[in-house]
């Protein structure tokens, strides 16, 4: 007996907790907490976990929490006891549980809850509930490794670098003094947008994990830009907001203006009661311009929001989609967007801490010559577009692209970038000269949206008219590829289905189909977006058939 006694005093030697500090009370935290170090039983890995001081009334509710958080049930009463004391010990180490990321002082908060930079007064640390929509930001390599295999990409697409440098933009956004806001890239589908979102993504951890879909609820999308506060937001897919155009123009509208301005709508208890608050970089990718949407929905869209998100063409006028060159061993652009794909899946999450260890330090040591450093560089990029400084929505509009260019010239300087001043100055100036001469996506038309084979069977002569045609071969009808008959009232020609599935991809007909159901250019059933249209001859069935109207092809058909 004496001896097992031993033993069990040996092991309640050892305690696998350790108090580190708590809170302290306030109106924005009215309830205190205790931050506490939980080792395993081997002493190899430990976490840090906040526990309510409400939750440490008891020996029992302690031992709940513990165990809850992983803690070794293979311990004696007494340790439990033991544990229960130092935990609700007396500390001068105090915490403030912070409800965002981001800029504390000149220190910065990350979502992991590690510190960048050295703090003064009490040590910020993300609240419990802040943590619901915070982004993954795993590392998978070194920064060297990034440098080599994923940023090289940036030099054969302007959109690419603009998405880059307005990543880096958002840590500096604070600094100046400037709202948040970016870019949205527009362009028809496989034409390399999530690219370029996928590139930016890899500054900060895995794309799956930090790119975001435009289609969660508002309140949704205020805890996410709430968690990506003093950053960066990836939104891709901005046609899944709403198959009604109207409703989908209204919804854009009004997040773009939320997220932009940086301030929710309502107030939340994840908030204290308080409407929640963030500031970022935005960048953004659809197959419509944010202008053309709210044309197809009837709404307005004022100079002012113009300027808080432009939009970019994607198509950068190469006949390459985003690329303007193509990287030495790849031959296409398609060949090009898969290797950028399995780059930024294999290198990612070590650009950012980098460049805000740097920026921090810079902040802490010399703010004020930071800050005119990229003062100078707005000014400078300013200067070398001729921007009319008289025009206070022109200045507006070019000094969007003048924080991308200056925060991409403070990546390179840190070492983060492995591209020259030169090369940012070059491809944010394409980029914002683009936006200038084409500021909206023009109504698509048929030549726009359809491949050049299909095209080629409008403009055939090889067609069969049945209409006013009597005692037709039903075979023949059928046999026929292309046929010109009536459905619905319309003259329109009817293409064999299975030549427009071979020429395109189930991906591509979904998205042109649909647009050109959309501008009754295309016929479909009641309650489709798109579809084979059933057609007849002498009353009798032939088939299902693309059906495409006549009348809004005359530019082929003559």
């Amino acid at each position: 007996m004496k001896k097992y006694k031993e033993k069990l005093n040996q092991k309640e030697e050892v305690l696998f907790v350790k108090l580190l500090a708590r809170t302290r009370i306030s109106e924005l935290c009215p309830v205190a907490y205790r931050l506490i170090k939980v080792t395993d039983s081997q002493g190899l890995e430990s976490t840090r976990v906040l526990v309510p001081s409400a939750a440490l009334v008891s020996v029992l509710e302690l031992k709940k929490n513990l165990l809850k958080f992983g803690h070794n049930p293979d311990v004696s009463k007494e340790y439990w006891v033991r544990a229960h004391q130092e935990i609700v010990k007396e500390t001068d180490k105090i915490i403030t549980l912070c409800y965002k990321p981001g800029f504390y002082g000149d220190a910065y908060l990350r979502a992991n809850d590690k510190i960048i930079g050295n703090v003064k007064g009490d040590k910020p640390i993300l609240h419990p509930n802040a943590k619901n929509h915070l982004p993954v930001e795993e590392k998978l390599g070194t920064l060297n490794l990034w440098k080599a295999n994923v940023a090289p990409y940036a030099l054969h697409s302007s959109r690419i670098l603009l998405a880059l440098c307005c990543g880096y933009s958002g840590f500096i956004l604070n600094l100046l003094g400037i709202e948040g806001g970016g870019f949205h890239l527009w362009g028809m589908s496989s034409i390399g947008k999530t690219s370029s979102a996928y590139m930016l993504a890899s500054l900060a951890g895995a794309p799956k994990d930090v790119v975001v879909l435009w289609n969660n609820t508002d309140k949704g999308l205020e805890e996410i830009a709430v968690a990506h506060n003093d950053s960066y937001l990836v939104l891709d897919e901005s046609k899944l907001l709403d198959k009604d155009l109207l409703t989908a123009a209204k919804v854009m509208q009004n997040r773009v203006y939320t997220l932009s301005g940086g301030k929710g709508k309502t107030r939340s208890s994840m908030y204290e009661n308080k409407v929640a608050e963030w500031q970022v970089s935005i960048f953004s990718t659809g197959e419509c311009s944010l202008q053309q949407l709210a044309v197809s929905g009837k709404v307005e869209r004022l100079e002012g929001e113009n300027v808080r998100v432009i939009d970019v063409p994607a198509d950068a006028g190469h006949g390459m989609g985003i690329f303007e060159s193509l990287p030495e061993g790849i031959k296409s652009a398609n060949e090009l967007v898969h290797a950028i794909k399995d780059a930024t899946h294999s290198y990612y999450g070590s650009a950012k801490p980098a460049y805000l260890k740097r920026l921090v330090e810079d902040y802490q040591n010399e703010p004020v010559k930071l800050k005119r450093t990229l003062e100078k560089g707005i000014a400078f990029f300013l200067e070398k577009n001729n921007v009319d400084l008289n025009s206070g929505i022109k200045v507006r509009f070019a000094k969007r692209f003048a924080v991308a260019y200056v925060a991409g010239c403070v990546a390179i300087k840190y070492g983060v970038l492995p591209f020259t001043k030169q090369d940012i100055l070059n491809g944010i100036s394409k980029c914002y000269h683009d936006s200038l001469d084409k500021p909206c996506s023009p109504e698509p038309d048929v030549s726009t949206l359809l491949p050049a084979e299909i095209l080629s069977i409008f403009k055939s002569g090889e067609k069969l008219n049945i209409i006013n045609i009597d005692g037709l071969n039903k075979d023949l009808i059928k046999n026929t590829p292309v046929v010109i008959c009536e459905v619905k009232k319309k003259k329109v020609l009817a293409i064999d289905a299975k030549i427009i599935n071979e020429i395109m991809s189930l991906k591509t007909r979904k998205v042109v189909l649909r647009s050109l159901t959309q501008k009754n250019i295309l016929l479909s059933d009641s309650q489709k977006e798109y579809s084979t249209v059933q057609i007849s001859y002498e009353g009798k069935v032939i088939d299902r058939r693309y059906c495409f109207v006549l009348s809004k092809l005359t530019e082929f058909t003559k």
